[in-house]
Parts: structure tokens; sequence; C-alpha cells
């Protein structure tokens, strides 16, 4: 280090002193730089020959590529030195930058070389390998380069860049390149300090001198401005000295450091042999003893003087002989054998051994082959390997928990299913009573009977309730025996364990699905029935009555959608605990689906149902605190008695549930009972049901249209298809009638589509009329817009009658807008992309949320006719609402249409607030086509 502490402060004092002198031309340095560019050169080749000598002695990748790296150096700067200028010429013209393009690559060349050796893992050195005779392949590609870089130099100089000018000197290219080897120069650098804080394979601290006075020298080499100032000279001094230390870092890394590697070899090895407590032979490849090592040698086949000399063949078995002639011939094949046994029969019986064979490297190749034998007595081995082999199988592979404890219940044992079935480990429970295990559910009489057959020196088989070491329980089926000795004495205790826990949670789910409800733990409708039966024949034996209730939460779905079905699972399950908590023990309780819960009270009449009924909406109706959420709701109560209402389940359950329908039209938070009037409703309700189902193929249905006007000038422009339903027997039935039925049974489905494309058709006939500057409104129900299928059919209907999109107009109550808000929207946004027009009807009625009516892309806002009705009232408040909804239309730059408008006053009200357009019977009532034609032809005009 004070070497290079030296030759650093020597290149600053250098520049600073050089740079700023005004020196001239060293004289005579054409003879300098032949002097040190033969040093160097010489140093260089005595590294390839040390390197190559010592790769063949101790191949080591890293050596080889130095040597055969500065072997490429020698021979470029052989031709750098006959290239400079003022040398003959060398095959063509000498030039200063003729030399530097000679010079360069030497460089790049000796510094990779470097940097790839340190990337390189660096063995150890190691005596008498053969060398790879791969490395002819590293020197060809060295001298392939150097050939290339001649080629280029002296035939196609006009291919690299120029490095040297008159009189500027170095360009910047020539400099860049300088500083670009210092850059390699300083990874190596380093790569060699990292390894000069570990204990390294060669000589370090020589090999990272030799670096660094590299880079000092390059430092020189960027800094000169004619081929022979001072700077120049200096560097080709430090190079030289640069390649002295390289070669003694090579020269000692690879020459001395061997001997001195086989010295303390050979004392290691002399300490080993003298350690080695196996019988240890050298032998020859036909298995002739050369030389033995026993200090055993009652183990030996024959005594140790008959041996020496001998083969195998004549002092082993034929077996064993065998084994051990097959162990040295895959030794000779592969360098190594191990793991071969064979067994003596000895004067103290039969002994096992197991064979380590190796080959030893030959000091000449014309030696005969040796080997190391190592043969160990592995007798008790063998058979401690065979008893453990079966009690492994047995005990590690069983899926039973096993343990083992003594005779104080302190645990000793434990298998891997134990581990896995309770997540305790040996380390965990070792010398602890198994009572560890135990959740303090097992009743104390179970320990008792265990200990009182164990004590007994009997088995006990049963099951316990334990916990895992992560809190959860589970079941377990043990056989706990005693274990005893050769004498008979008890000794220790063995358990087998069996977790049931997946069985005991199957036998409950099995009773529970077939008893019970899953979320609210209620019995089930199996359940309920056997349940029923046994208050039914109660109630006849005693000849009293019995009330069937069905109970059904208002506007239950309005949780779900708000607050999500986790909410409303858990409000089904407070209701369920509240409307147990108020029954008898004789009454049952079910829920029949949904959020609809069944009861049957057995001996009860009328007025004693109608108390219960008061009863369970007043536990309904009482605050639950579900989370955070603080909610109020109703349901609605429908009872039916035995025996006046019906005598089976079967129809006291369809009147009660008839009743409870009632009580919803009551205003709900109601009960009702079943009467003949309901009974009549619900049979005409079920006429009209399957009397729709021909509606359509029998040409029942027709469309009726009623104009819908703009009331500043009162043109016609837009009516709304009407569905109109005669019956050759129920008469004219109103749509408030068997629209509801429709949807409930499902038929809307096909009637909608029905009146969509029948009113699509007649507006085709109006438009090839040339009426065609209005628009037609059809409803859809929420049966409707809750189908898939709905763009589709839209789409389908639109392209069947040819109307464009504009021209029809879809309405939306304000239920279906506030139904699954997201859902809507995208719903409507497909069929605004459709190009129809679409409307919010019975605006006001519901609950809107004013966030999602912005969002939503529809076109109109219906004003309900209920609002319209009051204007001009008494209270005047109908003209203030109207008013509110029109203002919110135009605000959201939507255009208002208002129903039920029957007077000129309302009509001239409405124009006062901006209404734009009106419907209702003070215009037309709800018409045939045909007359509103004529009404196309002879515009109406409404202004008072």
């Amino acid at each position: 280090m004070p070497v290079l502490a030296v030759l650093t402060l020597g290149v600053l004092l250098a520049w600073s002193y050089f740079f700023d002198a005004a020196l001239g031309r060293i004289s005579g340095y054409l003879t300098l730089h032949m002097v040190f560019e033969t040093l160097s050169i010489a140093v260089s080749v005595l590294v390839f020959a040390v390197g190559w000598k010592a790769h063949s002695i101790n191949p080591q990748r890293n050596i080889l590529i130095l040597a055969c790296g500065f072997f490429g150096v020698a021979v470029l700067d052989f031709s750098h030195m006959l290239s400079y200028a003022g040398m003959p010429d060398y095959i063509t013209p000498n030039s200063v930058e003729k030399g530097i393009n000679f010079w360069l690559p030497a460089r790049y060349l000796g510094a990779l070389s470097l940097l790839l050796a340190m990337l390189l893992p660096w063995g150890s050195a190691q005596l008498g390998t053969a060398p790879d005779p791969r490395r002819f392949i590293a020197l060809g590609a060295v001298l392939l380069v150097v050939a290339v870089v001649h080629v280029l130099v002296l035939w196609f100089p006009q291919m690299l860049p120029v490095t040297y000018e008159q009189p500027g000197g170095l360009t910047r290219f020539k400099i860049a390149a300088e500083y670009g080897v210092m850059g390699v120069l300083g990874v190596v650098v380093v790569l060699l300090l990292r390894h000069m804080r570990e204990t390294a394979a060669f000589n370090a601290p020589q090999l990272f001198a030799a670096v660094w006075i590299m880079g000092l020298s390059e430092f020189f080499f960027t800094l000169y401005v004619s081929a022979n100032d001072h700077f120049n000279l200096l560097g080709h001094v430090y190079k030289v000295v640069a390649y002295v230390y390289l070669y003694r870092a090579i020269f000692v890394g690879t020459i001395e450091a061997p001997y001195q590697a086989l010295s303390r070899s050979e004392k290691d090895l002399r300490a080993v042999l003298d350690a080695v407590p196996d019988l240890m032979f050298e032998v020859t490849q036909e298995g002739r003893y050369v030389r033995v090592y026993s200090r055993q040698p009652e183990l030996l086949a024959v005594p140790p003087g008959q041996i020496l000399g001998h083969s195998i063949h004549e002092t082993l078995p034929a077996p064993a002989a065998a084994v051990a002639q097959s162990a040295l011939a895959q030794a000779h094949a592969v360098g190594f054998s191990r793991g071969s046994q064979y067994a003596l029969d000895l004067p103290d019986g039969k002994h096992w051994f197991e064979l380590s064979v190796a080959r030893k490297s030959l000091v000449q190749e014309d030696c005969e082959a040796r080997f190391v034998v190592l043969a160990r007595d592995i007798t008790q081995r063998v058979e401690m390997l065979e008893t453990l082999r079966k009690l492994l199988h047995a005990v590690e592979q069983t899926p039973n928990s096993i343990f083992i404890t003594d005779l104080q219940a302190r645990i000793e044992y434990v298998n891997p299913a134990f581990t896995a079935i309770t997540g305790y480990r040996l380390e965990d429970v070792a010398g602890r009573d198994p009572r560890l295990l135990s959740a303090g559910k097992t009743p104390r009489s179970t320990y008792q009977e265990l200990w009182s057959n164990l004590l007994a020196g009997q088995s006990w088989k049963g099951e316990f309730l334990n916990r895992r070491k992560d809190g959860r329980e589970y079941h377990e089926s043990a056989l706990i025996s005693p274990l005893h000795d050769e004498h008979g004495v008890t000794t220790h205790y063995l358990s087998i364990q069996e977790d049931i826990s997946d069985r005991k949670r199957d036998e409950e789910r099995i009773r529970k699905l077939v008893n019970f409800d899953i979320l609210t733990g209620l019995p089930n409708r199996t359940l309920f029935a056997s349940r029923f039966s046994q208050a039914l024949a109660l109630t006849q034996r005693s000849g009293r009555q019995l009330a069937l209730m069905y109970l059904d939460l208002d506007h239950f779905k309005n949780v779900n959608d708000s607050l999500g079905h986790q909410v409303g699972d858990d409000l089904l399950v407070e209701v369920a605990h509240r409307l147990q908590s108020i029954l008898h023990d004789e009454d049952t309780v079910c829920r029949q689906g949904g959020d609809e819960f069944i009861v049957v009270l057995p001996l009860t009449d009328g007025q004693q149902a109608a108390h219960v009924a008061e009863q369970m909406l007043a536990e309904v109706r009482r605050v639950c605190q579900i989370g955070p959420h603080e909610l109020v709701v109703t349901g609605s109560v429908g009872i039916a008695l035995y025996p006046e209402d019906g005598g089976d389940f079967e129809t006291l359950a369809q009147r009660a549930d008839a009743a409870m329908f009632r009580a919803k039209d009551m205003g709900r938070d109601h009960y009702s009972f079943f009467s003949a009037d309901m009974q009549a409703q619900s049979s005409r309700v079920l006429r009209i049901e399957n009397a729709l189902r021909s509606a359509i193929v029998l040409n029942q249905l027709a469309l009726h249209y009623q104009p819908q006007i703009r009331l500043i000038d009162g043109k016609l422009v837009g009516v709304e298809a009407l569905l109109r339903w005669s019956h050759p027997e129920l008469g004219a039935v109103s749509p408030g009638e068997f629209i509801p039925v429709a949807e409930s049974s499902g038929q809307i489905l096909g009637i909608g589509q029905w009146v969509l494309r029948n009113a699509l058709a007649q507006m085709r006939r109006w438009r090839d009329a040339g009426h065609t500057g209005i628009t037609v409104a059809v409803n859809l129900s929420m049966v409707q817009f809750r189908h898939p299928g709905l763009v589709d059919m839209v789409r389908g209907a639109l392209a069947e009658s040819g109307v464009p999109a504009g021209a029809l107009e879809l309405e939306l109550t304000e239920s279906i807008a506030m139904d699954a808000p997201e859902r809507v929207i995208a719903i409507v946004q497909q069929l605004c992309d459709l190009g129809v027009q679409l409307s919010i009807d019975d605006f006001g009625t519901g609950y809107s949320s004013f966030s999602y009516i912005q969002r939503l892309r529809v076109h109109k806002l219906k004003v309900d006719q209920s609002f319209v009705r009051h204007i001009g009232g008494e209270d005047g408040n109908g003209l203030h609402i109207v008013r509110a909804i029109v203002g919110l239309a135009q605000s959201l730059g939507l255009e208002s249409i208002a129903e039920g408008v029957e007077t000129p006053a309302q009509a001239q009200a409405l124009v006062g607030i901006g209404c734009e357009t009106g419907q209702g019977y003070h215009f037309s009532r709800p018409v045939p086509a045909e007359q509103i034609t004529a009404l196309l032809e002879r515009p109406v005009v409404t202004q008072p």
C-alpha cells in the first residue's frame, strides 16, 4: 500500500507540474519508447507463459483468461511498437495514429481479461488435475481478435475513428476510449476490494496493485499532446510497473500457492488417517491390497499380516468380494462409489459393512490406478434401522393422532398426525398433561371412567371435546391403552385418537337441513308440516279452533337493495327471534321463504289469534339495531281459522296468504282474517290469469291511444299507447285489474312485446300517411325492465317496423327508476344508445334520489295526475308541487308533460309555469287508432 500511495502521489505531482510547464519534446524518445514497450511485452509474455503452465498443473479458468488475454496484449503491443512514428514502416506507413490503433485494443483486451477473471469464481489451488483441453479454444479466440485488429489497422484504417490530429494532438474519441479503459479497471478494483475483505484463493493484494497502477498509467495517456512528451513517457513507465505486479500476482497465486497447499494437505491427511476409526485400505483396480490402516483388526476377515499383496477375492467371501469389486469398478468409472454394503460372518457374529471408495489421482499417466477404500461397521445401525423402519411406518404414517405419556400422564412423544390435528408440536407439549387439550366441556364422569380402566390395566375407548392450539374446538374419538414391559409392568400409556369433528358436523348439518331453516334456525316446512299435523290432531280431539297465520314484512326488498343482503338476512334472524319470544311452547313458527313467516296456534280462536297478531306486529315494528343501522319495519298478517276456513294445511295456508295480501291492501302494518269476499276475489284473479293466457291468440286485446298536446299552440305531438282487454264473459277488464295479474304470472313479457310491436306498426302506418312529427309512448312494467332481453326486444321491434328509434318513447315508472339504480342506469344507457326516447312516468309519487335521476339519460318527466288534479284547488298546493316538478325538469334539461289535464284552467295554469306538454280528458280520452288519424288530419286547438 505505501508503494501505491507513492505512485498515486507521483501521478498528481506529475500532472500538476507538466501540465503548466512549457517543456519541449523528449529527445531520444523513440529509443525510450522501444525500451519500455519491450519490457512490457516481455512481462506480458511471462504472464502468458506462467499462466499457461499453471493452468496445466492447476486448471483455473481465471488464470487461463489472464494468460490468453495478456498474450494478445503482448502481440498488439509489439505491433504498436513497430508502428510508432520514426520506426521503419511496418507493412503500411507508420504514424502516431497507426500506433494508437494498435494501442487501444491492447488496453481494452487487458482490462476486459482482468474483469472477466474477477467475475468468474476463483477456485482453490489443487495439484494433479488434468488441464482443460478447451484452453486452446480460449487462446484461439484471443488470437482471432488480434488478427481482426491487424486487418482493420493495416488494410482498412479508414473504418476506424480518428484518434490523433496534427497539431491538436489526441481527439475526443481517443481520450474517451482511455477513460473507458479506466472505467473497466475501476470495476475490477471494486471486485478486488470485495475479494480482499474475504479469504481469496489468489494473491489479491498484488493483483489489486497491478490494476491500480494500470489505471494510473491510463490517466497519463489521456493528457499528452505530443506523441513524445513527458506524460506519454510516464504512462509507459507506470504500465511496465503494473505488468510486473501482475506477473508477481500470477506467479505467487499459481506456482507457490499449490506447493504450500500440498504441504498443509499432507499434514491434514496424516491427522485424518490417525483419527479414522474405520477400516481403510489402498488397493489396485484388480483389488490387490497396497496399504492397510486399521485400529480394529478384529473386524478383518483375515489377520493384517496376510492382507498385503493379496486381493479381495483371496481375503473375502465371494459375495462380499463381488460387492467390493463392483464398488471399485464404479469408482474407476466415475471417480467414487458410496453405499455398497456386504455382510461378513466374524467370530462374534454377523457384521454389516458399508464401503466408500474413491479413485486416487494418478501422479504419472503410466502408473496403475489406486483406490482408497473405507469399510465402516454398520451392524448396529442396520439392526436398529430395521426396527425403526417398522415402527416408523406404523406410527408416522397413520392418519390417527398418537401420543405416549409416562405413568404421571406427562407427554413424551407425539406423531405428525397429532401436530397436524392439534397444532401442538412435541416441544410444545413435552412433559405436559394431555388435559391441556381439553375444552372443558367433556363430562367429569368420562375422565373417571378412563382412569378407572387404565389403573386396572385395561384399555378405554370414548370421545372428548377438545381444543386445538388456535382455540378451535373439535371432537375426538380416543382409544387409550397401558403399555407393559417384558415383565408385564405398566410403563407408559398409549393414546390413539381420531378427529371426528367432520362427522359430528355432518350429523348436525343433516339434522338441521332436514328440519330447520339454515338462516333463522326456525323449523323448516318439513318439520312445520309434522308439527301442524300434531297441532291439528290436538285441536280435533279437543273440538276447539286452530289459527294459521301468515306474516310478511312490508317493503323488505328496500332493505336488501339499499343496505345489502347481509343486513336483510340479519333482520330476518332478529324478526325470527322476536316471534319465538312471544309464542308458547305448543305454538310453532316457520320461515316460509324470503321474508314470509307462517305460524300455527293450536287451541286458538279468532279473538286469541287477533291478540297474537297484534303482538307480532308490535314486535316487528320495534326498532331493530342491525350493526350501525337502526331499522324500523312493519308487517302484514293474514289469519285463517280451522275449521271455518279449511280442514287441511293446504287450504288454510292458501287462505291465510290471501288474507295477508288483503292486510297489505289495507295500508300494511295490519292483520286481516280470511272472508268470503276474499275467496271471491281470489277466484276472479285466478280466472283472469287463465283467460289472459289466450287473450292474444283470440284477438281480445286492443290498443287505444291518448293524444299528447303541446300546450303553447295546441298541436298534437305524440300519443300514449294504452292496452284494453274485452273478454266475452268477463267483459271489459280494467288494466288496473289485469296488468298486476299479468305481472305476477309472468305473462306481461309476452303482452308487453305484443303492445310494443303493434304500437310501432300503427306508427309505421301514420308515418307512411305523412304524419312524421309525432311519437308513440309505450309503458314498461317492472317485470319487463328486469328481463335481460329487453334491449334486444326493443331493437328487434324497431327493425321489424322500420320506425326510427326517435319516434318511440318508453315510459318508466318512478319505482322502476329507483329499483337497483346502477343496473337501471346501465339499461337506460343501452336504450338511449338505440336512439329511443325515455320518460319517467308518475313522477313525484315515489321516492326519488335526485343524484340518480340526474345520471339517468331520460328525456321527459311526466307529472302524475294526482298533482295536476289539485291545480286550482282551495289550498293551492297542487300548483306549487307541479311548478316544482316542472322547474326540476327544466333544470335537468328535460321536457315536462302533465297527465290528467281535465279543465281549461288547468291547461292555462300549466302554460303559465312552463310545462310543455299536456295529456288528459280535456284534450281527448284514449281512443282507437282511427280517431287519432282524424285528429292528425284536423289538429286540436285547446287554448281558452
